[in-house]
């Protein structure tokens, strides 16, 4: 079966200024218990050869998901709101992974306009849907 784990954390980075994240990751497991042991190996791999993981030092299970099987139809699987302005963040999509199994696809209007600029300069990003209210 599917399980998608949610799990949150809180790292301190080489400054000492404290941050706190969020990520999420999948495998294929026959238990939830089976699933709880192999993200806990994972995370543990991740965290010492992942240059973004470097600086976790705790990590919380938010929830985990089961899917007995892939819904033909999409489904939102984690919905987070917070209170204020959008937060100062970094974000990086299957860091430490490689290879062709897996790929992650941006918003194009928004990839192209990172690409034009060919640097790391933050480009605020164009809906991808607007709701008139």
């Amino acid at each position: 079966m599917l399980f998608i784990g949610y799990f949150s954390f809180d790292e301190i980075d080489a400054d000492g200024n404290q941050r706190h994240g969020y990520f999420s990751s999948i495998v294929d497991a026959q238990t939830p218990d089976d699933a709880v042991s192999k993200f806990e190996a994972h995370i543990k791999n991740k965290n010492s050869k992942v240059r973004e993981m470097a600086n976790v030092i705790n990590i919380y299970i938010e929830e985990i998901m089961r899917f007995v099987r892939i819904p033909q139809k999409p489904i939102i699987t984690r919905l987070q709101s917070s209170s204020g302005a959008f937060p100062a963040s970094v974000s990086h999509s299957l860091p430490g992974v490689a290879g062709k199994e897996v790929e992650a696809f941006g918003f194009a209007p928004d990839v192209e306009k990172q690409e034009m600029l060919n640097d790391d300069s933050y480009i605020e990003s164009k809906p991808f849907i607007t709701f008139d209210r």
